[in-house]
């Protein structure tokens, strides 16, 4: 449904909701490890470039829009710049052991949740 809404409205929709861009406090290219608490940022694009999420006592993700939350059976999110980029940052995010993923938007989603749907679309 939402690539066939982005097909026909997309370049409308991006057009109108133009913004000014704004530059970055920090760059995070793989890891960016934090001093004295056990949480750490990794880069996740896909569903933008320079998405990232941010792993606590690797157990915990907060993940913003790398997955979605609302449908039950996916954590597949509705728009998406890159499947493939996409798709390798859930690898990154299955790599570090994190039980708990916590989206945008939604409830949060469980690595059972997040294995099936990368393997299902790897």
């Amino acid at each position: 449904m939402t690539k066939m809404i982005t097909s026909i409205f997309g370049e409308t929709l991006m057009l109108a909701n133009r913004y000014r861009g704004c530059s970055a406090d920090l760059l995070v290219h793989d890891r960016y490890d934090f001093d004295g608490i056990n949480a750490y940022l990794i880069h996740t694009p896909g569903h933008s470039a320079g998405s990232m999420s941010l792993i606590i006592d690797n157990e915990i993700a907060i993940v913003g829009d790398c997955m979605f939350g609302v449908f039950k059976s996916s954590v597949f999110p509705p728009f998406l710049t890159s499947s493939k980029d996409l798709i390798d940052s859930w690898g990154r995010l299955i790599e570090t052991g994190c039980t708990l993923f916590l989206p945008s938007h939604g409830k949060e989603k469980t690595r059972d949740q997040l294995l099936f749907d990368y393997f299902r679309r790897k």
